[in-house]
C-alpha cells in the first residue's frame, strides 16, 4: 500500500468547503507541529539559552561521536561559517572540545564534553516525558497505530 496524494480537482464537489484529503500533506503538517512542540520543551539551567541548532549539534555529537566542523555543517544543513560560530559559542560555554584530526593536520575534530552529555540527556528526558504524557492521552487503539507505524517512520527518517 502506498500513500498517494488524493487531491480532487478544484471543480469537484468533494472539494467544496476545502475538504481536500492529502495524506502526504497531513503527515508533513503533523510531523512539523509535533517536532516544534517537542523542541519547545526546555530543560533547566544552561540549556535554556541554547538555540535549536546548538542543541542539534550536541545531539549529533552524542550520537555520532567526534566530527569535523564541516561534517557538522553538512549534517545540520548549515553553511560552514555558521557552524564555525556555533562551535565557538558551544566551546566557550564548555560544551565542546577541539582536538587535532588524527590524519589531516588542517582539520580539527569537535567532540562534546561531559557537561554537554549531561545536558543532552536532560533534554532527552524532558522531551521523552512530555511525549509520553501526551501519548497516554490517546486511546489504546491510537497508541497501537502509532507503535505499528514506528518502523516505517524510522525508515523514512533515515532516507532524509
Amino acid at each position: 500500500m502506498s500513500i498517494e496524494a488524493s487531491v480532487e480537482s478544484p471543480s469537484s464537489p468533494e472539494t467544496s468547503g476545502s475538504t481536500i484529503t492529502d495524506p502526504v500533506s497531513s503527515l508533513r503538517a503533523s510531523v512539523l507541529v509535533l517536532a516544534r512542540r517537542l523542541r519547545n520543551q526546555q530543560g533547566v539551567g544552561v540549556g535554556d539559552e541554547l538555540s535549536a541548532t546548538e542543541l542539534a549539534v550536541l545531539g549529533r555529537l552524542s550520537r555520532c561521536g567526534p566530527m569535523t566542523p564541516g561534517q557538522l555543517a553538512k549534517g545540520e544543513h548549515v553553511q560552514p561559517p555558521s557552524m564555525t560560530r556555533i562551535v565557538e559559542r558551544l566551546e566557550s560555554r564548555g560544551l565542546l572540545a577541539r582536538e587535532p584530526h588524527p590524519t589531516d593536520g588542517r582539520q580539527v575534530l569537535v567532540s562534546r564534553t561531559e557537561a554537554a552529555g549531561a545536558l543532552v540527556m536532560e533534554y532527552r528526558a524532558v522531551r521523552t516525558a512530555w511525549l509520553a504524557r501526551h501519548l497516554e492521552q490517546l486511546d489504546p487503539a491510537d497508541q497501537q497505530l502509532i507503535a505499528a507505524a514506528l518502523p516505517a517512520l524510522q525508515k523514512l527518517a533515515e532516507l532524509a
